[in-house]
């Protein structure tokens, strides 16, 4: 049996299933590769979680390596779990390796080297712009150390075809659901929430969220249901859900938030709404480069959405008229909220691109092809 080697650089499991890693695995597993996930367990305590563990046939090897203190003790750990990740992955002897993101590519490389193994670059975000953001020399690192890298891998795999052009070419595997999970027949209640609802679901990030509830204030017999904790790693969910309400209330607004929910709930999130807002999310230098799952996730459940007029999400919108791309809440959320007819059009429009271009199953093809490519080339090499 093929053995494949996928390495993380966050936990594929807790505190939430990386949904991208684990389908990947999953399509794997079913077509039958043994499939490793070793990961760094960064957020785990290493005393109550478990080293190894296995679900639906995929093997979960963690790593534990504190990351604190300053600047130079966080740049010690990261390279000290790296190692551990590369020595795991050594003596599993793997036939591919799978590298998810930029951080985990050299150690990849590295541990391919000992039994030519073959190697997988999966790019889920333009990682030197994001450290751009936060700091303009690691960005840069990080962008020669990236250029470098690639030259030494098999295959690429990225989210979407912007990235894959910075890429310098890559295979887009969009984040997508399975379309036999979208097509599942759903009851909700709609979490109590009467009329036109408009959805906001994700990380909950203040300014944007005290933008979207003054608009849906303004907009008549407009509901907002709200899913989502704070950003990854932050804190202080009760307080921000406390001052939002707050303005919520002062503004007007008929909003309900949830909280953080389990991704069972998903469906039933996405079936309650009637138009879906997907949020900027991310930092406005690296917008034009993601598709948010959100976008595909309303597409797949006929909800039209709102996009920012940024360039990955605009094309999907505007090339299927699944939406409306507009940087003015107020107006867009009006003219839907007014128009049922216009709403399931671009619903079905949706729809019918997702099962056409982006559902998994589709993803799931183009991922087992470079498998087979790549499997094909090493043992051409190995004659």
């Amino acid at each position: 049996m093929t053995k494949v080697a996928m390495i993380l650089g966050h936990d594929l499991l807790i505190p939430n299933e990386d949904t991208r890693v684990y389908r990947e695995a999953l399509s794997l597993v079913k077509a039958e590769y043994e499939v490793t996930v070793f990961c760094w367990s960064r957020r785990a305590d290493k005393y109550e979680t478990k080293w190894d563990e296995e679900r639906d046939g995929i093997q979960v090897v963690r790593v534990f390596q504190e990351l604190s203190g300053g600047f130079f003790s966080k740049v010690r750990g990261f390279r000290k779990a790296m190692k551990q990740l590369q020595e795991k992955v050594i003596e599993y002897e793997p036939d591919i390796i799978h590298a998810h993101d930029l951080e985990t590519l050299d150690s990849a490389i590295k541990a391919a080297a000992t039994n030519n193994a073959k190697v997988i670059f999966d790019s889920h975000e333009d990682w030197p712009m994001m450290e751009i953001v936060q700091n303009w020399f690691i960005g840069k690192y990080y962008e020669r150390k990236q250029k470098s890298l690639i030259k030494k891998v098999d295959a690429i795999l990225t989210v979407s075809d912007e990235l894959a052009v910075r890429l310098g070419g890559a295979t887009v595997l969009y984040n997508s659901e399975p379309l036999e999970l979208v097509t599942r027949p759903v009851q909700t209640d709609r979490f109590g929430l009467d009329g036109v609802v408009a959805g906001y679901i994700g990380g909950l990030r203040k300014p944007i969220l005290e933008e979207i509830l003054e608009a849906t204030a303004k907009v008549s017999a407009l509901s907002l249901l709200i899913v989502g904790g704070p950003p990854k790693g932050r804190s202080g969910y009760s307080g921000m859900i406390e001052e939002l309400e707050k303005i919520a209330t002062e503004k007007g607004a008929n909003a309900k938030f949830t909280g953080p929910l389990p991704y069972s709930m998903m469906s039933e999130c996405y079936k309650t709404c009637d138009i879906l807002i997907v949020g900027h999310y991310v930092d406005e230098r690296l917008r034009d480069y993601a598709i948010p799952k959100k976008l595909l996730d309303a597409m797949a459940y006929r909800v039209p959405v709102i996009v920012g007029p940024y360039e990955a999400r605009r094309k999907i919108v505007e090339r299927y008229q699944c939406g409306m791309v507009s940087d003015d809440w107020i107006d867009t959320l009006t003219e839907l909220s007014n128009d049922k007819e216009l709403r399931q059009k671009m619903g079905e429009n949706g729809f019918k691109a997702f099962k056409m271009n982006y559902s998994w199953e589709l993803q799931e093809k183009k991922l087992l092809g470079i498998y087979e490519n790549l499997l094909e080339d090493r043992a051409g090499g190995e004659k």
